[in-house]
């Protein structure tokens, strides 16, 4: 009886084509918006995540000079920000795999003939802080420890960079003029595009000079720079991060001219955000559903009143209220499903579109796509056909046959 109750429905909707495909439009696009509304934002939040993460993610640990809440007896007391010293200790703590240390300085020319010139961030490193962030040089080598020990004029370069300044030449083994003074190019770094992430610096127009020769050798001020650790383990941050206040309060003679900023915790609000925005995305795009919906009913009550002789003879021959009420519920929930499946299926083929027109300009773009949009979309407009076909079942189901008969 309900497979001869659903094809009945189908074939009153094939009676009505063009009134049918007016109504499934509406809910079509709400399901289409709601694909592609939700992968796209997805898409968003996991290219940001992976950048994030290619830099260490949670594990992540930084300490950032703090001066502004200083007194002058604080800075009297002690004003000299981090030091070696502080790097030394610091690197004795358990859970902590890397620590090093980073400065930026006012954008300075540079340039290898005077008709090349550019003003990049100039970066004083520690030795392995690109090697933790997983930065690798795509020829050369990185800054190391001799070099800061040594204060060699020594400087790795961006891709954009290298390319800028030698025009397709080799950079490695040529000089360039960095703060005034001449440095050997010793590497250039990978080509990467961290999406929305930044560490105080361009990704694309950067020089990387030893930091001990920008604060001995340069004079650059060694308040400027700043800690960036690496745990072993998310878990263990808020262990690390006591025992190094610690160690940096004892340092600095109990004077907080610092502040520390822990990863784990700032990733685990920054997923939790964007959750929340997933849903409100999916309410916003829900909108156009319920609009659907309506639709769905004001088209069904018009069929009920079209169909009432037809209703009646059903009755007189025995068809009970159950099977009026299916009938219209499956007819409005096929409508609204069949709609449903048009939009995923078109907001599946856009979005596949779009990651390609999205990954021409944004190399790491991570494409990828909503299934539980899919679901959810799916399951939305099946309820949606249910509630919104409610009304005109029961108001089919509750005519009188002799009424239905009277109707011409």
């Amino acid at each position: 009886m309900l497979w001869e109750t659903v094809k009945l429905a189908l074939r009153t909707l094939r009676g009505q084509k063009f009134r049918t495909f007016l109504t499934m439009l509406s809910v079509t696009i709400g399901a289409f918006s709601i694909v592609v509304m939700l992968s796209l934002a997805q898409s968003g939040h996991r290219t940001l995540s992976r950048s994030v993460e290619e830099l260490g993610g949670m594990r992540l640990v930084l300490w950032i000079p703090n001066f502004a809440d200083l007194t002058s007896r604080d800075r009297s007391v002690y004003n000299r920000g981090f030091t070696e010293d502080d790097l030394d200790r610091m690197k004795d703590l358990p859970h902590l795999e890397l620590i090093a240390a980073q400065g930026v300085y006012p954008k300075s020319a540079v340039y290898h003939t005077a008709d090349r010139v550019e003003k990049p961030d100039i970066v004083g490193v520690a030795a392995g802080l690109l090697e933790g962030m997983g930065w690798s040089p795509s020829a050369g080598r990185l800054i190391t420890e001799r070099d800061n020990n040594h204060r060699d004029r020594v400087v790795v370069l961006t891709s954009d960079m290298a390319d800028y300044l030698f025009e397709g030449e080799q950079a490695l083994g040529n000089t360039i003029t960095v703060l005034q003074k001449p440095y050997q190019v010793v590497g250039v770094l990978q080509k990467r595009d961290m999406l929305g992430v930044s560490f105080g610096f361009s990704w694309d127009k950067s020089v990387f000079i030893p930091l001990g020769t920008a604060e001995i050798r340069e004079g650059q001020p060694k308040e400027a720079k700043f800690l960036v650790g690496f745990t072993d383990d998310p878990s263990n941050n808020p262990t690390v991060v006591d025992m190094a206040n610690a160690v940096l309060l004892a340092n600095h003679r109990g004077v907080e001219d610092f502040q520390s900023m822990d990863f784990s915790e700032v990733l685990s609000q920054f997923y939790e955000f964007f959750t929340i925005l997933d849903l409100i995305v999916f309410f916003i795009a829900s909108v156009s559903l319920f609009a659907g919906g309506i639709g769905v009913m004001n088209i069904m009550l018009v069929s009920v009143s079209e169909r009432v002789r037809e209703i009646g003879i059903r009755k007189a021959v025995g068809a009970s209220v159950p099977n009026i009420m299916s009938q219209f519920l499956i007819e409005a929930t096929t409508l609204s499903l069949t709609g449903g499946l048009i939009g995923v299926g078109l907001g599946l083929g856009v979005t596949f579109i779009a990651h390609k027109v999205i990954v021409r300009s944004v190399e790491t773009w991570v494409g990828t796509y909503s299934f539980w949009g899919v679901g959810l979309s799916l399951a939305t407009t099946a309820v949606i056909g249910l509630v919104f076909g409610a009304v005109p079942a029961y108001r089919a189901a509750k005519l009188e046959i002799v009424d239905c008969l009277r109707s011409r």
